[in-house]
């Protein structure tokens, strides 16, 4: 989770102002007076990054919301989890990025004396944070439960609605340790004028509370989810390959090759993109993780210097990335959801060839679901058909039989 940037050495240092204001280092004050945590040019570099981030991460997971909220035709149960995912990476954008950003950048807290507002800080950080992965998770088991075992009872919008209720609610469980122990610390300091500033730190009640709460966090927010995502999408991985095997019967030799070729492509490209979220997941959330269970774990005030807190920085980034990258692997990457987004920014989509193909498909899709021969999809609730002994693979629909 995130890493609390201010603690017991940035309360001694402002101890030394308040006592020995004429003794101190001019730059360590200026720093105070400034309050600026980072020195040039690490400072500017990173506001630019994260304002990238935030700016890519917000327009990507925006979209998401739209596709779905201006066409009811989108509403269906599985896109609420994507919808679901796409608010929280929403919140790390616009709530979490800045809030940790002005952290790293302060010497000391500038909302002012509000103690809400610092316990605030704490647990939207959090609550956003476990939201996000536990959504990954969510949408990785719905997955295999529609792949795995096709036959069961499809889930319901009002069983959607209840299981984002329970993120949400198990989300704001794991993360209210955060707002119980952050505290406000006050100090002024007389430099011509009094200066007011404080500390919103973490005040853990036991000896060494932090490092509890940061292994805590490595294994509910980052072990765990890649732990059941990637069984997941072994299973999924498993049980395509399963049905490609057995899902060819056909006189015509040649036809019959034709279609294991281009079903084959079209599992390497679904292992790949499975593969693709489990690695990224992974990648995205450790560096993070380990800094911050090492910093919690280690006594050395280092982690507070400004190298320290600009590998943080990078680490935090690499965490608030996968807001970037969820919306392109859940979304674009999804058929529906790329005509959406192309709809919404006035991007021609389609060929004449393509309308051509298109009004055939649609057309066919008509007939099968006069016939009540359509299965549903997994990832966006649309129906097409595909007979039963076989299995479509494309990554846009991931499965439909």
């Amino acid at each position: 989770m995130e890493n609390e940037t201010y603690n017991d050495n940035t309360t001694f240092e402002a101890s030394v102002l308040l006592n020995r204001s004429n003794e101190v280092d001019p730059k360590l004050m200026e720093r105070y007076l400034t309050n600026k945590g980072i020195d040039e040019p690490a400072y500017t570099t990173l506001i630019i990054m994260y304002c990238f981030l935030i700016i890519l991460g917000a327009l990507g997971n925006t979209l998401v919301i739209i596709s779905v909220v201006r066409k009811p035709a989108m509403r269906t149960p599985r896109n609420m989890f994507i919808v679901n995912l796409a608010v929280a990476d929403l919140l790390l954008c616009t709530v979490t990025m800045p809030l940790t950003l002005m952290e790293i950048l302060t010497k000391y807290f500038p909302l002012g004396n509000n103690l809400f507002i610092c316990k605030l800080i704490g647990i939207l950080q959090a609550t956003s944070t476990y939201v996000s992965t536990i959504s990954i998770t969510a949408i990785a088991l719905d997955r295999y439960q529609v792949i795995v075992y096709p036959t069961k009872e499809s889930l319901q919008l009002f069983g959607a609605a209840l299981i984002l209720l329970l993120i949400w609610v198990f989300a704001l469980i794991l993360a209210m340790p955060l707002f119980i122990v952050r505290h406000l610390v006050h100090h002024t300091i007389k430099l011509g004028t009094d200066l007011n500033i404080n500390f919103c730190i973490e005040n853990w009640p036991i000896e060494h509370g932090r490092a509890y709460y940061s292994i805590f966090s490595l294994i509910f927010q980052y072990t765990l989810p890649i732990i059941i995502v990637s069984a997941a999408y072994v299973r999924i991985s498993y049980k395509l390959r399963y049905r490609f095997a057995a899902g060819f019967v056909s006189s015509d030799e040649s036809t019959q090759k034709n279609r294991r070729q281009l079903r084959g492509r079209r599992l390497q490209r679904t292992n790949l993109l499975l593969g693709s979220i489990a690695i990224i997941f992974c990648i995205s959330w450790l560096p993070l993780n380990v800094f911050n269970l090492i910093a919690d774990l280690s006594t050395s005030q280092s982690f507070t210097s400004q190298p320290m807190m600009v590998c943080y920085a990078i680490c935090h980034m690499m965490g608030m990335s996968s807001a970037c990258s969820n919306p392109i692997l859940y979304g674009c990457l999804n058929e529906n959801f790329w005509k959406e987004f192309k709809d919404i920014l006035c991007i021609e989509s389609r060929t004449a060839e393509s309308r051509g193909e298109s009004q055939k498909l649609s057309l066919r899709k008509q007939s099968q679901k006069a016939l009540g021969r359509e299965k549903p999809d997994l990832v966006t609730g649309a129906t097409d058909y595909q007979p039963c002994n076989t299995v479509s693979t494309d990554m846009t629909v991931l499965t439909k039989c």
